[in-house]
């Protein structure tokens, strides 16, 4: 579940690396997709911790007040 509606963080590093892979396919780039594949890595991993935190604690705190 990737949560791109806005302008964070992982939103514009996964357009940048679309950006820089379809740059880098279309004139024969290694690097422009190597960089577009970090870039790729960079977003997938800060959407994953900006959910695991949203709804991580949220998870947590209904956690703690059934207890």
């Amino acid at each position: 579940m990737l949560d791109i509606r806005g302008p964070n963080p992982p939103t514009i590093a996964l357009i940048l690396a679309a950006a820089f892979m379809w740059w880098g396919f279309t004139n024969n780039s290694l690097t422009s997709i190597t960089v577009g594949g970090v870039f790729a890595a960079i977003g997938i991993g800060l959407q994953v911790l900006y959910l695991r935190y949203r709804y991580g604690r949220a998870a947590y705190r209904r956690r703690t007040a059934a207890s």
